[in-house]
């Protein structure tokens, strides 16, 4: 099993894509903080970016972005690892 924080590591820094009308070049994968405004419960979501963005902040009315990748998988996994802390 992968380690949280060695999957934090492989992040990559925003400026490393560039949008290209809906999706990134190179295709990115963000993992995106929720919170609940009924209950105010945190969640982690995650999706190729900036698409999984907008869907989230339309809607939850707004999410915010934690962790990009340039790897579905390590999205899926530290998504999962969040979650899962956050229990």
């Amino acid at each position: 099993m992968i380690d949280t924080e060695e999957l934090i590591q492989r992040a990559i820094d925003l400026s490393a894509v560039r949008i290209e009308g809906t999706l990134t070049n190179p295709p990115s994968f963000g993992v995106y903080l929720v919170v609940d405004a009924d209950t105010g419960a945190e969640r982690y979501r995650f999706g190729s970016h900036p698409v999984r963005q907008q869907e989230l902040e339309d809607s939850y009315g707004g999410c915010d972005l934690e962790y990009l990748f340039l790897s579905r998988s390590d999205a899926a996994a530290l998504t999962a690892a969040l979650n899962k802390r956050a229990e």
